[in-house]
């Protein structure tokens, strides 16, 4: 949400415009104040409070990993999972890359231990995706799982 403080010049009363490029939708409230008198003493130039509000965003992304060559690969801010699992795959670069994760205006992240086990995970943060993938990762039989890789789609 983004603050926003619009000079509006009026003769006849308040106005709240809305600028060509907003993101979504502007709202204003009642509180204004006069910032430019008159020589007669009438206001002829209003501040007035008003607040965007942007759309959120459709955001996918995905982490692969190989767990033969411990390759990884990740994508972030895909219109869909299809494109963004396909990106991380591509980017992992090994033909046995297989998806750890994938997210949507979130977080994922994908843990690993030395003896080939591992875990992904989805978060709505980046700490809650980390903790989430060691723990993957420790119930897929890993001891000392680590974070290896955390991405954010948001």
């Amino acid at each position: 949400m983004n603050l926003r403080w619009l000079l509006i010049p009026t003769l006849s009363g308040l106005a709240c415009m809305e600028p060509q490029s907003a993101p979504a939708q502007t709202t204003c409230n009642d509180s204004s104040w006069c910032s430019v008198y008159d020589k007669d003493g009438r206001c002829v130039m209003y501040y007035k409070n008003c607040t965007t509000k942007s759309q959120p965003s459709q955001s996918y992304g995905a982490i692969a990993y190989s767990a033969s060559s411990g390759a990884y690969g990740y994508s972030e801010k895909y219109a869909n999972r299809t494109q963004a699992e396909s990106r991380a795959k591509q980017e992992c670069g090994k033909s046995d890359c297989e998806i750890a994760a994938w997210y949507f205006n979130s977080c994922g992240a994908l843990a690993a231990d030395d003896d080939g086990h591992w875990g992904g995970a989805q978060g709505g943060n980046e700490e809650g995706a980390r903790r989430a993938a060691s723990a993957r990762c420790e119930k897929e039989g890993g001891r000392n799982c680590r974070v290896i890789a955390t991405q954010c789609s948001q």
